[in-house]
């Protein structure tokens, strides 16, 4: 029954977040970083400050999550109704297992359930980066997602970009497609 409660409040969400595609082809990312679609996606502005979501299926099926150029001192995303003290900050000195808990921190004020299932090395951005992989038990529908973060500090900034969706069906389709997109990145300012 709670699932069907739901709906409502997706198809509501959903109609009040303006929707523009962007791709295929080259796209500029906040200002700063510049990513090549093989495909569209679509762009939702819904009020989330500083990070930039990208889906493909729609909201609640994916999400390609774009934190870019995040300063020392600044959270990855504003939380309404908190204040400074309460939201964890960005430290330009942070190793990837503490930008991951940060992340973490967002992804559960909801009251869903994280767990990191790896993290290691990568080459991200052309510099060492950092790849993680987890799952989220999201508390809304308790439908379990998988997901996959790629970061880099450079200059003393942080950019990350997550992917998500559910682990059955959505997470197999679309996840090629992030990576690609993911690949492609570069900064450019």
């Amino acid at each position: 029954m709670m699932r069907w409660l739901l709906v409502p409040v997706v198809f509501l969400l959903a109609s009040c977040a303006a929707m523009t595609k962007v791709g295929p082809g080259e796209t500029v990312v906040r200002e700063s970083l510049t990513v090549r679609l093989g495909q569209g996606w679509n762009k939702l502005a819904i009020g989330t400050g500083r990070v930039e979501i990208w889906t493909t299926e729609g909201l609640p099926l994916d999400t390609l999550r774009f934190y870019v150029d995040v300063k020392d001192g600044e959270p990855l995303q504003d939380v309404r109704g908190a204040n400074q003290k309460q939201v964890p900050q960005f430290r330009a000195a942070m190793e990837p297992r503490e930008v991951v808990e940060m992340f973490e921190v967002f992804s559960v004020a909801d009251g869903s359930r994280f767990r990191l299932a790896k993290l290691a090395p990568a080459s991200f951005l052309g510099t060492a980066g950092f790849r993680f992989d987890y799952t989220l038990m999201r508390k809304s529908d308790e439908v379990e997602l998988k997901g996959f973060g790629y970061g880099a500090i450079r200059d003393g900034r942080l950019t990350l970009i997550v992917f998500e969706a559910p682990k059955t069906h959505y997470f197999g389709k679309v996840a090629p497609r992030a990576e690609a997109v993911i690949a492609s990145a570069r900064i450019t300012k």
